[in-house]
């Protein structure tokens, strides 16, 4: 049975969109942000703080541990699509399902003293936004945008993915 991979940016429901999926499937959830705290032992902050490059090893490291694994719902982070390994390691047994929400949205929801990288303000989220978006689109199989009820979405990636 293949993953389910959830990419897209900081706050646009990764988290909370595998959660649901993982207990309406019955099926098991890894979140890559946490299986990489976990396996390290330090916070991802501690981890930037040592330089982005430090977090996107260990990242990647990660990727391709939970790339390997079948029949589960993985939630990632917002920059996994920098590594085009990571796509390729998520792609071995996973669909990736780009959940695309509008920045606006983000904004409204999201802690941005809780995310390293936009300690510089909400500005730097847009420009992430249009640095990224396309690799996201390149990367995914299915772009499904969050601007509806989470059951809404939760539906969505379900069709798609029992459609296949």
């Amino acid at each position: 049975m293949k993953n389910i991979v959830l990419i897209g940016m900081m706050g646009c429901g990764k988290t909370t969109i595998s959660q649901l999926l993982s207990k309406q499937l019955k099926r098991p959830l890894i979140d890559i942000d946490e299986y990489l705290v976990d396996k390290y032992k330090m916070t991802i902050p501690e981890m930037f703080n040592i330089s982005e490059a430090y977090f996107r090893e260990r990242e990647t490291i990660c990727c391709m541990e939970v790339g390997q694994k079948e029949g589960y719902i993985i939630s990632t982070g917002g920059g996994v699509i920098k590594n085009q390994k990571n796509i390729d390691a998520l792609h071995h047994h996973g669909t990736l399902i780009y959940l695309d929400r509008p920045v606006e949205n983000i904004l409204s929801d999201v802690e941005i003293s809780t995310r390293p990288l936009l300690k510089d303000g909400p500005q730097k989220l847009y420009e992430l936004y249009q640095q990224r978006h396309e690799l996201y689109l390149q990367a995914c199989d299915y772009h499904v945008i969050n601007d509806k009820s989470l059951e809404d979405v939760v539906n969505n990636i379900i069709h798609l993915c029992t459609a296949e």
